[in-house]
């Protein structure tokens, strides 16, 4: 269990609703699966395995001409996916939205030439050993021009996005999909369904307004195709009201 003192971050409960247990890289290499690849267009891929693992997350690449990022990398490492993320170019860069994605990052950077793996300052105290691949950084950094990570906070302490020179949003677990299109939600617990207060996704929402976008993707592969700014914000104020009551006479 990762507990603070005052509030337990991962229960070993929450694994239920994923895998149920702990798997080695032998035991998932070992069974039957393939890597799923989408192309969103302006140098913006997405991979994930299949059949998907745990929370079947979406792992992404950022192309630019200075390098390729590698966004909240695969939790799983054979031929096939290095061959993809390779085959879609040079990665300069491995960086994480929160600790829940620190699994096979330092397996990546060396199975990469030992590419850096920067992780948010405020989520140092979850990585399990000190490791040279490791840079750290707090509010905002660009690693690749025009590429900027920019911790919101919100999930984690230390939950960052991605911001990618096209002008999309990789939001990790920050900011997430809802059933209804055009809608995103912001939760701090997943498998317990516990959203976040009105004052922090009043500060998510202000921080990521300083920065243009158009489009958003979640870690569970929800896609906002344009507008995002938008549909962040209206989302937003919606889920502010009925967290602070504005609606309580109607329940």
């Amino acid at each position: 269990m990762l507990d603070r003192g005052e509030v337990g971050m991962e229960e070993a409960g929450d694994l239920g609703a994923h895998t149920g247990r702990w798997w080695t890289h032998e035991e998932l290499m070992s069974l039957p699966h393939k890597t799923s690849h989408r192309d969103h267009g302006r140098g913006l891929h997405s991979i994930r395995r299949d059949p998907q693992l745990a929370i079947g997350h979406w792992s992404f690449i950022a192309t630019t001409p200075a390098g390729t990022l590698l966004w909240d990398p695969p939790s799983w490492l054979d031929t096939e996916v290095l061959d993809v993320v390779r085959g879609l170019g040079d990665v300069a860069v491995i960086a994480t939205s929160h600790p829940h994605m620190f699994g096979a990052q330092l397996g990546w950077s060396r199975a990469l030439g030992g590419v850096p793996v920067l992780v948010n300052e405020r989520n140092r105290e979850w990585l399990p050993a000190p490791d040279p691949a490791f840079e750290f950084w707090d509010e905002h950094v660009e690693p690749l021009p025009g590429l900027e990570l920019i911790r919101l906070g919100g999930h984690m302490r230390g939950s960052a996005v991605a911001r990618t020179p096209d002008g999309s949003i990789l939001a990790g677990d920050t900011i997430s999909g809802g059933l209804a299109p055009g809608w995103v939600s912001f939760q701090r617990n997943f498998p317990k369904h516990i959203p976040l207060s009105a004052a922090v996704v009043r500060r998510v929402v202000d921080r990521l307004d300083d920065f243009t976008y158009d489009r958003l993707y979640t870690l569970g592969g929800d896609t906002i195709d344009r507008d995002a700014r938008a549909v962040v914000r209206r989302s937003a104020e919606t889920h502010i009201r009925w967290v602070s009551g504005d609606f309580d006479h109607l329940t």
